[in-house]
Protein backbone atom coordinates (compact mmCIF):
# COMPACT_ATOMS: atom_id res chain seq x y z
CA UNK A 1 0.00 0.00 0.00
CA UNK A 2 3.04 2.41 0.88
CA UNK A 3 4.39 2.04 -2.99
CA UNK A 4 0.76 2.75 -4.25
CA UNK A 5 0.52 5.72 -2.07
CA UNK A 6 3.54 6.72 -3.03
CA UNK A 7 2.35 6.57 -7.16
CA UNK A 8 -0.56 9.03 -5.93
CA UNK A 9 1.38 11.85 -4.68
CA UNK A 10 3.67 11.48 -8.26
CA UNK A 11 0.67 11.65 -10.03
CA UNK A 12 -1.00 14.26 -8.08
CA UNK A 13 2.17 16.16 -8.36
CA UNK A 14 1.84 15.42 -12.41
CA UNK A 15 -1.90 16.20 -12.62
CA UNK A 16 -0.89 19.77 -11.02
CA UNK A 17 1.90 20.31 -13.35
CA UNK A 18 -0.49 19.69 -16.64
CA UNK A 19 1.24 16.42 -17.24
CA UNK A 20 -2.18 14.72 -17.39
CA UNK A 21 -1.27 12.03 -19.47
CA UNK A 22 1.51 10.93 -17.24
CA UNK A 23 -0.47 11.36 -14.40
CA UNK A 24 -2.75 8.48 -15.95
CA UNK A 25 0.39 6.35 -16.34
CA UNK A 26 1.26 6.51 -12.77
CA UNK A 27 -2.38 6.59 -10.93
CA UNK A 28 -2.91 3.07 -13.07
CA UNK A 29 0.70 1.85 -11.60
CA UNK A 30 -1.03 3.13 -7.97
CA UNK A 31 -4.43 1.55 -8.69
CA UNK A 32 -2.90 -2.33 -9.96
CA UNK A 33 -0.50 -2.10 -6.48
CA UNK A 34 -3.57 -1.29 -4.37
CA UNK A 35 -6.02 -4.17 -6.49
CA UNK A 36 -2.99 -6.66 -5.45
CA UNK A 37 -3.20 -5.64 -2.26
CA UNK A 38 -6.58 -4.22 -1.09
CA UNK A 39 -8.94 -6.17 -3.76
CA UNK A 40 -11.22 -4.71 -6.69
CA UNK A 41 -13.74 -3.22 -4.32
CA UNK A 42 -11.81 -1.33 -1.88
CA UNK A 43 -12.62 2.26 -0.85
CA UNK A 44 -8.72 3.13 -1.62
CA UNK A 45 -9.17 2.13 -5.19
CA UNK A 46 -12.71 4.31 -5.76
CA UNK A 47 -10.56 7.24 -4.54
CA UNK A 48 -8.08 6.33 -7.66
CA UNK A 49 -11.17 6.43 -9.95
CA UNK A 50 -12.31 9.54 -8.38
CA UNK A 51 -8.48 11.38 -8.88
CA UNK A 52 -8.19 9.46 -12.09
CA UNK A 53 -11.63 11.09 -13.32
CA UNK A 54 -10.66 14.32 -12.33
CA UNK A 55 -8.15 13.90 -14.86
CA UNK A 56 -10.31 13.07 -17.91
CA UNK A 57 -12.36 15.61 -17.00
CA UNK A 58 -9.33 18.43 -16.97
CA UNK A 59 -8.55 16.68 -20.13
CA UNK A 60 -12.11 17.08 -22.02
CA UNK A 61 -12.99 13.46 -21.94
CA UNK A 62 -16.44 13.46 -19.88
CA UNK A 63 -17.47 10.02 -21.22
CA UNK A 64 -14.39 8.21 -19.71
CA UNK A 65 -14.50 10.75 -16.73
CA UNK A 66 -18.13 9.91 -16.25
CA UNK A 67 -17.07 6.16 -16.26
CA UNK A 68 -14.88 6.84 -14.02
CA UNK A 69 -16.79 8.64 -11.15
CA UNK A 70 -19.42 6.01 -12.04
CA UNK A 71 -16.93 2.98 -10.82
CA UNK A 72 -16.04 5.04 -7.62
CA UNK A 73 -19.96 5.44 -6.72
CA UNK A 74 -20.18 1.63 -7.33
CA UNK A 75 -17.62 0.73 -4.66
CA UNK A 76 -18.47 3.30 -2.63
CA UNK A 77 -21.96 2.46 -2.15
CA UNK A 78 -21.39 -1.33 -1.44
CA UNK A 79 -18.40 -0.69 0.77
CA UNK A 80 -20.08 2.34 2.82
CA UNK A 81 -23.28 2.60 2.25
CA UNK A 82 -25.68 4.73 0.51
CA UNK A 83 -25.55 7.83 3.16
CA UNK A 84 -21.79 7.89 3.36
CA UNK A 85 -19.97 11.12 2.86
CA UNK A 86 -17.96 9.31 0.08
CA UNK A 87 -20.63 8.60 -1.49
CA UNK A 88 -21.55 12.15 -1.80
CA UNK A 89 -18.43 13.02 -3.15
CA UNK A 90 -18.51 10.60 -5.96
CA UNK A 91 -22.20 12.45 -6.71
CA UNK A 92 -20.42 15.45 -7.01
CA UNK A 93 -18.09 14.30 -9.53
CA UNK A 94 -20.70 13.46 -11.45
CA UNK A 95 -22.59 16.52 -10.94
CA UNK A 96 -19.42 18.42 -12.77
CA UNK A 97 -19.41 16.19 -15.58
CA UNK A 98 -22.76 16.99 -16.02
CA UNK A 99 -22.07 20.75 -15.53
CA UNK A 100 -18.82 20.60 -17.91
CA UNK A 101 -20.42 19.29 -20.93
Amino acid sequence: VDVANTYTTMAAIYAKQGEYAEALLVYEKSKAVMIKARGHEDVLVAVLYNEMATVKEKQGKYTDAMELHEKSLAIRNKMLGHDHVEVATSYTGIAKIYQAQ
